[in-house]
């Protein structure tokens, strides 16, 4: 009898917004994001043990690779890591919303192609990377924001 992988599916989107100095606001669109190895394996040992540490980081960089399984935060091109603004679960999806200021962050006329999620406030290769994505690059001047809403849905329900 053949046994077909009917688990419970792990997938996403996320939504980048552009808050420009002069008032405008450009939304970037929907992207999808990719729950790596080290994210797999995090939610298995958070099933098991208690963790180390909830995944309430989310940094910005400028590695435009396309995002495969093995992904690991030393490998992104990290500018800039910053805490959750906020983290909402309704049903079996997870929001999560960081921003990013282009003075404030200092990331002004970096080309900013990716995310990710992970666990360690520290920049550089420390944490374990949740997720990462890669989107079309985004330009922030000394007053504009970045805001990315992060979208991880459980299952199919």
């Amino acid at each position: 009898m053949e046994v077909k992988d009917q688990g419970p599916q792990i997938k996403g989107v996320f939504k980048l917004t552009v808050f420009r100095a002069d008032g405008t606001i450009e939304d970037k669109g929907d992207w999808p994001n990719l729950f790596v190895n080290e994210g797999m394996d995090y939610l298995a040992d958070f099933q098991a043990t208690t963790v180390t540490s909830v995944m309430n980081h989310m940094l910005v960089g400028t590695i435009s690779t396309a995002a495969t399984l093995s992904d690991v935060v030393g490998s992104m091109g990290e500018i800039a890591r910053n805490t959750m603004a906020t983290r909402t679960a309704a049903a079996n999806v997870l929001t999560e919303v960081a921003t990013f200021a282009g003075n404030a962050d200092t990331i002004t006329s970096e080309s900013i192609v990716e995310v990710g999620i992970l666990n360690d406030a520290r920049s550089g290769p420390f944490g374990e990377l949740r997720s990462r994505s890669v989107f079309s690059a985004v330009v922030l001047a000394d007053s504009d924001f970045l805001r990315v809403e992060y979208q991880t849905t459980v299952g199919s329900r």
